[in-house]
């Protein structure tokens, strides 16, 4: 059995969404309000949005195809919007992933 590719971008769409998420809230905002820099926050959150919406679309997809619950599906979307869940969720799928690659 071969792995979804769905499965595999929206696990390391998580992890790259999720970081840039905490790279928003850690660094880029206190940069913008602290340091007088709000360029920070214009180059990371279009990274940061241009992921989200890369990751919730894969997600979609995964959905669609049936490579994912739709429970774990509702987990994955409110991980993206937590910082550090996109950790969680990354590991998740990576087990997922694993499971399916074994049964192979």
């Amino acid at each position: 059995m071969t792995i979804p590719l769905s499965l595999r971008s929206l696990s390391v769409l998580a992890l790259v969404e999720g970081t840039s998420l905490v790279a928003l809230i850690g660094i880029a905002m206190p940069l913008k309000y602290y340091a007088g820099l709000p360029e920070a926050v214009r180059l990371v959150g279009l990274a940061h949005g241009s992921l989200f919406l890369s990751a919730t679309a894969t997600l979609a997809v995964a959905l669609a195809r049936g490579h994912l619950p739709a429970a774990k599906g509702m987990a994955v979307f409110a991980a993206s919007l937590i910082p550090f869940a996109g950790l969680w969720s990354h590991r998740m799928l990576a087990r997922r992933i694993e499971s399916r690659s074994r049964a192979a």
